[in-house]
């Protein structure tokens, strides 16, 4: 049982609820964009982080989206990539 929180997390949206190789497959076969998987797990960080205090460093968003929209040019531009292209990863240290 989880313990009580002062606070509810919010539920997360669509996109972030799907696994990494659903998230993979989508953005292979150009269902969702890199950019659209990256923003939304940027706006879910941003709903929760506060609560559950998880990332304690974060890069620049935009920084963050301009990446994502290369990965997309990539892709567009080569036709195909690894099977985790596009993912967003947490690292911790």
């Amino acid at each position: 049982m989880r313990p009580a929180t002062k606070h509810a997390v919010p539920p997360a949206g669509d996109i972030c609820r799907l696994s990494a190789v659903d998230l993979a497959d989508a953005i292979r076969r150009r269902q969702l964009s890199v950019r659209e998987v990256v923003a939304a797990f940027l706006d879910r960080i941003e709903a929760v982080n506060p609560l559950v205090n998880a990332i304690v460093s974060l890069r620049d968003r935009a920084d963050i989206l301009q990446e994502a929209d290369k990965a997309d040019a990539h892709l567009a531009h080569a036709g195909r990539a690894g099977s985790l292209f596009g993912l967003p990863i947490a690292i911790k240290d």
